[in-house]
């Protein structure tokens, strides 16, 4: 599966990337503001040199560009769209980043570990701002009253995106989070912007509202489906895979899917609960709560819920008319998202 998919990516990322360096080289030099964008998307060194890092995958501005080709056969009426949404992605991993007080991505320091948190703020504001104005390039190739649109669902994404960060944090205190709730922060969190770049490319691509309806669909669930299958690789996955340590996010207690089902379904939920409002979990502690997501059928579960996600999903494409190669590629990134092993 990943072998399938990275030649895809690949290709449509080096697209976005074109389409971003022109973007950001466009912009007048303010000190090392746009450097310091480039050094998160992986473009320099810290000392500012031109470098290859290691870099994301660039799923959705790929999901934007292959929405455009689908329905229209051309994905460069899209590029300024998937630049957008790229930088506003990339944004909010800077944020993310600070708020978490993570020191490192992808192998490398964070932006707010090496320049500060107030530079780091500043920096993800800016790239905010310039993925906004990367949309305006659309200009020419979308009716103003499309525009428009384009705009007012891009930026409600980003509200979204703050309402779901702000969920994840408060679910942090609280011990009474449902299954529901889960749903609602990851629909901001991880979906929305899914939903946006899928959404966007189609309506790049033709104002049938129906046509546009379906691939915003798929977007939103294929983008919950993909944060399940986080949520089991953060208990079950491989450590040679994910990179991360086993039973990584017990350890962390987050109230993922699984953990969240078992403290709704377990017969031992009392004790789970009790586990999970300890300050830090021991080696038995996490044992413990390993045994009782297993006893309770959480794994099961969460890979039924990832599936039906995904299903629902790829039916949004039943009964349209749209080019085969790029629905085929749109396709199989859809199953990449959901049956990933890292």
């Amino acid at each position: 599966m990943v072998d399938s998919v990275t030649p895809i990516l690949e290709e449509y990322s080096a697209y976005t990337d074109g389409q971003m360096k022109a973007v950001l080289n466009g912009r007048k030099n303010v000190g090392r503001l746009y450097d310091m964008m480039k050094y998160h998307l992986g473009w320099l060194d810290e000392g500012f040199n031109d470098c290859r890092a290691p870099r994301g995958k660039s799923l959705r501005s790929t999901i934007c560009l292959l929405a455009c080709e689908a329905i229209a056969g051309d994905r460069n009426k899209a590029l300024p769209a998937a630049a957008a949404v790229e930088l506003l992605h990339n944004f909010s991993l800077i944020h993310d980043d600070i708020e978490d007080g993570d020191e490192k991505r992808r192998h490398r320091d964070t932006l707010w570990k090496l320049w500060g948190v107030p530079q780091a703020i500043n920096t993800g504001d800016a790239m905010d701002i310039v993925a906004n104005l990367s949309l305006l390039d659309l200009d020419g190739s979308v009716k103003p009253e499309m525009m428009i649109e384009i705009m007012r669902l891009f930026n409600e994404t980003v509200i979204e995106l703050c309402e779901g960060q702000y969920l994840d944090m408060d679910f942090q205190c609280r011990s009474d989070v449902s299954v529901d709730e889960y749903i609602t922060m990851v629909s901001g969190k991880t979906a929305a912007l899914i939903e946006a770049a899928a959404a966007i490319g189609a309506m790049v691509a033709t104002e049938d509202e129906d046509v546009i309806g379906r691939f915003k669909t798929f977007g939103r669930k294929i983008g919950i489906s993909f944060q399940i299958r986080d949520d089991i690789l953060g208990i079950w996955g491989d450590p040679k895979s994910t990179g991360k340590s086993a039973k990584n996010d017990i350890r962390n207690k987050k109230k993922s899917l699984p953990v969240l089902y078992a403290m709704e379904k377990s017969k031992r939920r009392a004790e789970l609960k009790r586990i999970y409002v300890k300050e830090k979990l021991s080696d038995l502690d996490v044992a413990r709560v390993f045994d009782i997501l297993t006893e309770a059928g959480a794994l099961e579960y969460t890979q039924n819920e990832a599936q039906r996600y995904k299903d629902e999903a790829m039916a949004q494409f039943e009964g349209l008319r749209l080019h085969k190669a790029p629905m085929e590629r749109l396709q199989a990134i859809g199953r990449f998202l959901v049956e990933r092993d890292y």
